[in-house]
Parts: C-alpha cells; sequence; structure tokens
C-alpha cells in the first residue's frame, strides 16, 4: 500500500498468512521477469500461486525452482495444479512424486478428480490424507472438467464431497469453474449458476471455499454476495489489481457497496428464494404482482379484519374465501382472485382465506418466528419500501425481496416490483438470486407478461392494468404466520 491508500482512510485487509479472502493466481506460462513483475507490482495481494493443470512438468529445472522461490519469498504458497497429480496418480508412485514436489520447493498441491475416468472417491480423499501427511498445504477441488460431466453432479453430492475433503484434511476446497468460467456455478455461457451457489451457501461455510471465477464480473458477482473475503481462484495475474480494487470498492463493480448508508438488499425468487431469506433471518418482502399482493393489499383496504393465506386448495375454508389456479376461479371460492372483482360490503370485518397459484406458498414459506414478513405489489411500492426500511433498521437485520414468480421462473412484473421497491429505499446494493428489471412502462410491462397475457384471454384485462399502477395505495400488510393485517406505517418507524 502507498501514501495515496493511507489517505483514503481504507481499513486493510488482513496481511498475510489470511484465513478468508485468499486470491489465488492461475499463472499459466510466466517467465521469470513475469513472475517478478507480478510480485513487485501485487505480490501482497496474492495468497497462492497455481501452475496450471500438470504445466509444472514442463518447465526447465532451473527455472521452476527460481520461479517457486520469487513466489515464496513474498510469502505466497505455491500449488501444483490438480490434473498434475491426477496424472501422476495415472502414471507412477504418488508417495515418491509428492516427495518431488517438496523437494522442488512447492509448499502446496490441489488435490482433484475433474478429469481421470477412474478415480474413485476413496482414492481421492487417501490422496488428501497422503498430501497431509507429507507436509503440504491441500486445496481439493469438487466438480468436473467436462461439462456434461458436472451436470451430472446433483447439489447434495456435491455438499456432500465439498465437506468429505474438508474432513480428510483439505484446508479449502476449490469449487471447479475452468479457467473459461463455463462450468460448476457458472453455466456455459458464463452467467452464475444462482440457486447452486446459494445453495453451496448455506450448506458449507463460504470461508472454507474457493471460487473459481476468472472473469471480472464473476468476481464482483461474488463479492457482492460474500465480500471482500470471499476466495477467488483462477485470477489472471494481469487481473490481481483489478481484483483487488474490487475489494475495495475502488472500481466501480462494487463502488456503491462501500459507501456509506449503502443497504444491502438481497433480491430472491419464489418458495426457494423465500426460504433463504427466512434463514437469514431478514424481513421480507414478499410480491406477486399479478395478483396475490395486490389482492391482500386490496381486501384490507376494504375492511378485510384480516386475510388468511393457505397453500392448498383443500384448506380453503373461512368467513369469505378467495382461491384460483392459473388465473382462474376456483369453483367453490366466493371470489375469484382480483383485486377488482372483490365486493366491499361482502368482506367488510370479515376474515378472508386466500389461495393462489404461487403467492400465498412464497408468504407461508418466507415467515420464521424471528422474522417479519410483508407484502408488496406496485400498487403500494413506496410505501412497503419505506416501512421495510423502517423496521429493518430498528431490527438490525437484513432485507429480502422475494419474488413469486411463475411457475419457478423469473417473471417480469414481479421483477419490476420488487426493483421498484428496491430503488424506493435509496442507495442500495442488490444481492441474490434475481437480476432487477428496469423499465418506464409497467403497463405494458405487465400486459405482456406471461401472466397478464393469461389474464387478458381470460377476460380480465382491466385486473392487470390496475396491478400496474405504481403507488396507488398507502397499505402495508404484515403476515405473523397465520394471517396478514394492516401495520400503520408510524407503527413500523417506532
Amino acid at each position: 500500500m502507498n501514501s495515496l491508500f493511507q489517505h483514503l482512510q481504507i481499513s486493510q485487509r488482513p496481511v498475510k498468512p489470511r484465513s478468508t479472502g485468499w486470491t489465488m493466481v492461475l499463472d499459466k506460462s510466466l517467465g521469470l521477469n513475469g513472475a517478478n513483475d507480478l510480485v513487485d507490482t501485487a505480490g501482497d495481494y496474492i495468497d497462492v500461486v497455481k501452475l496450471g493443470w500438470g504445466s509444472s512438468a514442463l518447465y526447465p529445472q532451473s527455472v521452476l525452482e527460481k520461479k517457486i522461490q520469487i513466489y515464496r519469498q513474498h510469502d505466497i504458497r505455491v500449488c501444483a495444479g490438480g490434473t498434475f497429480l491426477e496424472f501422476a496418480y495415472e502414471r507412477t508412485d504418488l508417495s515418491s512424486m509428492l516427495d518431488m514436489l517438496r523437494a522442488t520447493g512447492f509448499d502446496a498441491v490441489e488435490v482433484s478428480d475433474g478429469i481421470h475416468p477412474n478415480l474413485s472417491r476413496t482414492q481421492k480423499l487417501r490422496m488428501i490424507e497422503l498430501a497431509v501427511a507429507k507436509g503440504f498445504e491441500v486445496v481439493s477441488e469438487v466438480g468436473k472438467k467436462l461439462a456434461q460431466e458436472d451436470l451430472s453432479i446433483d447439489n447434495r453430492r456435491r455438499i456432500q464431497e465439498i465437506k468429505e475433503d474438508l474432513s480428510a484434511g483439505a484446508q479449502k476446497v476449490i469449487i471447479e469453474a475452468r479457467e473459461s468460467g463455463t462450468v460448476g456455478i457458472f453455466r456455459a455461457n458464463g452467467e452464475i449458476n444462482a440457486e447452486l451457489a446459494y445453495e453451496l451457501f448455506q450448506n458449507v461455510d463460504p470461508d472454507l471455499l474457493i471460487w473459481e471465477a476468472p472473469e471480472k464480473n464473476q468476481q464482483a458477482w461474488m463479492l457482492k454476495q460474500l465480500g471482500a473475503h470471499a476466495s477467488i481462484g483462477n485470477v489472471a495475474p494481469h487481473d490481481v489489481i483489478s481484483l483487488e480494487s474490487m475489494r475495495y470498492g475502488l472500481r466501480g463493480d462494487t463502488f456503491r457497496d462501500h459507501c456509506k448508508g449503502t443497504r444491502r438488499v438481497y433480491l430472491e425468487l419464489g418458495v426457494a428464494g423465500a426460504m433463504r431469506a427466512r434463514q437469514r433471518g431478514d424481513l421480507v418482502v414478499v410480491v406477486d404482482a399479478i395478483r396475490a399482493s395486490t389482492t391482500i393489499i386490496r381486501c384490507l383496504e376494504l375492511g378485510a379484519r384480516e386475510v388468511i393465506p393457505v397453500v392448498s386448495a383443500g384448506e380453503l375454508r373461512g368467513e369469505v374465501t378467495v382461491g384460483e389456479r392459473g388465473g382462474s376461479k376456483l369453483p367453490f371460492a366466493d371470489f375469484d382472485n382480483s383485486p377488482l372483482g372483490l365486493v366491499g360490503s361482502a368482506i367488510r370485518g370479515k376474515s378472508v382465506v386466500i389461495t393462489t397459484t404461487n403467492g400465498t406458498e412464497c408468504i407461508q414459506a418466507a415467515k420464521s418466528d424471528r422474522n417479519i414478513v410483508l407484502i408488496g405489489s406496485m400498487t403500494n411500492a413506496s410505501v412497503v419500501a419505506e416501512a421495510a426500511v423502517a423496521w429493518a433498521t430498528s431490527q438490525g437485520c437484513g432485507i429480502s425481496l422475494v419474488a413469486a414468480g411463475r411457475n419457478n421462473q423469473p417473471a417480469i412484473e414481479d421483477r419490476s416490483v420488487v426493483t421498484q421497491i428496491m430503488q424506493a429505499m435509496g442507495v442500495v446494493s442488490a444481492r441474490g438470486t434475481l437480476e432487477p428489471f428496469f423499465s418506464e412502462n409497467h403497463t405494458n410491462d405487465f400486459l405482456e407478461s406471461e401472466s397478464g397475457a393469461n389474464l387478458v384471454q381470460l377476460g380480465s384485462r382491466d385486473d392487470v392494468v390496475y396491478c400496474a399502477q405504481k403507488d396507488i395505495s398507502s397499505m402495508v400488510p404484515i403476515f405473523d404466520g397465520r394471517k396478514i393485517t394492516a401495520v400503520q406505517l408510524m407503527k413500523a418507524v417506532a
């Protein structure tokens, strides 16, 4: 660090050796001059250099030893690639090869089973144990290099393998993404597989994982989700300063995450997202814009004593019932899930029981005995944002905006609403599995959405237009685990 850094009054990250926030560089072919240049400019920020694949076997002996020495003199671990050990397992005695690596100067090894066709789980775990016994710091890798093989690993199995590798002695586990960033937690196009990432976040301590993320947008996503202490692997030598800049907010990708007063808000999808928010203890705003959220708000505006959300049609029993599936009214319900079809005289002072295709299930899934669940829609976007911020601030908890979606897929109308609520919260750092959707014409978005088009076809176009109107309600519904009632904003602020 230099005097400019000090004058910016930035809190410095822990010095090496760090237990979290590793930067693991993939050295594919740097010469001695390149290695010296790298450590001169960025040595303080590098925790591990991995000599990629089996490339360790291809350098002249003197160059290999000098290169390792350059890195280790700057407190950088030097790691042989996982493919190298897989090849050694195939071709020679692994114990003697580990001895040779130690004699050459390596102090870390990667143990993987990403490409070998016959390496069993038992053998991989024994390799980890052997390397630990030989005095190496061991990082294992979970995942396959071939996309089709990697896709065959379900989330439960991936988590189990991570835990087994850690139990065998691995210090950290690398989540395979390859140099291209197109497998594992990344899809073939490089976009994040957020569902898998969050499954890992919740079942394994993220500090024990190294996330292979070679691309800037992938690195930024990880830092936004986990903070500056996320350990990132497969970092190109020329990207080390870029990554460190993002860790400190010195680059636009993460700048707002480091601004004073920035609020971290998770955007989540569906029942799974509601459950993640609940597990974090977040204040949750559930949005099912077309039409459950809007209908619930309208019920309370018309004087309903309470609204009780139920998941199954068989539970739809009460003083007044509202129910639909796929946009159509359930035959035994008193009312359709239509904010405009409600009759005030029929529900005023009554208990209303409601079941819908997605929304009521998300509401139920979001609630625990220690968090607050509010109901949001376009019609109350600003006021529910204000209430959420006030309540989360007083409770010292995070905020999650959960879009119910359609058939477990993102729905434009719900994304649009959660984005509007998020924007009404001020300076926000968006996290989570759902991408924001910014629009200037909500009515068109709602009408052209899959849910909107379905309702138009069913003759309920006016409902869709009504649901798209912003801030026409001052109602903030709150769910206590059984019933939804109206909460006064002043009470939320207090």
